[in-house]
């Protein structure tokens, strides 16, 4: 127990690009107690890959969220199995799934989360401030992407000045500073007008996709479902359907 705890992200031996990015064998996941009980997914199989977007849709309350956070590991599975760049999550102790998640795990949220005391380029460079980069040099990186980003113009700006398109750009710049190995986008355009949703995609499809990472995408926007390489369809907590590109929903 005690070599458990003391373990650290560099124990790690994470999985290379040929490997699935992600595997859940078996996952159930309830929340509550006794009579309180439910039951949110129902027995998950799924692999995603590298090098791939994939789009989690369905209604709300189908569980996309549940098994976003669960392969991010902000949950732990009921039972089943979770691997992430060949890491059983659960296997983790506390320190090594925080310190995995913050070197591996990007996050691109609905909401922006923007810290409106900071500027552009400080937001942008929060993960990396949080691992312990310099100062200096975490501001640096975060303004090199956001200039590749589209962004140069406005490092020195406070969220409050910017358009919601934006404010998104920045939210992604803050999610790739750190070169995670796992993107995951949660409704990423809904709160965007149809021009900065599909502007934003074409940032994602440059910038986020590479043989190295995978891109999870969860979504109700039918606007965009043309830039996944995967949808996998959830239902009632289980997946109903996967579908390839030419065979996407239209609705």
């Amino acid at each position: 127990m005690l070599e458990q705890e003391s373990q650290s992200v560099e124990d790690v031996k994470v999985a290379g690009s040929n490997a699935a990015a992600v595997i859940c064998r078996g996952v159930v996941k309830d929340f509550g107690t006794g009579a309180a009980q439910a039951r949110v997914l129902h027995g998950i199989d799924l692999e995603i890959q590298c090098g791939q977007r994939t789009f989690l849709v369905g209604p709300s309350g189908c569980g996309k969220t549940t098994l976003v956070s669960l392969i991010a590991g902000l949950l732990t599975p009921t039972s089943g199995q979770v691997c992430v760049l060949g890491e059983d999550l659960q296997g983790l102790s506390p320190r090594a799934l925080v310190e995995f998640r913050s070197r591996y795990v990007g996050f691109v949220f609905q909401q922006f989360n923007l810290i409106p005391a900071l500027t552009v380029v400080e937001n942008a460079a929060v993960p990396l401030i949080v691992q312990g980069v310099p100062f200096s040099v975490a501001l640096k990186t975060a303004g090199e992407i956001l200039i590749r980003l589209g962004m140069g113009r406005y490092l020195s700006h406070s969220p409050q000045q910017l358009s919601g398109g934006q404010q998104q750009r920045v939210a992604i710049a803050r999610s790739l500073v750190h070169d995670p190995r796992i993107l995951i986008c949660d409704e990423p355009t809904a709160s965007l007008d149809a021009q900065s949703g599909l502007a934003v995609m074409d940032l994602l499809t440059e910038i986020a996709t590479s043989p190295e990472r995978a891109v999870i995408i969860v979504t109700h926007d039918n606007r965009i479902f043309s830039y996944a390489d995967r949808t996998v369809s959830l239902l009632d907590g289980r997946i109903e359907s996967i579908r390839l590109p030419g065979e996407q929903m239209h609705s």
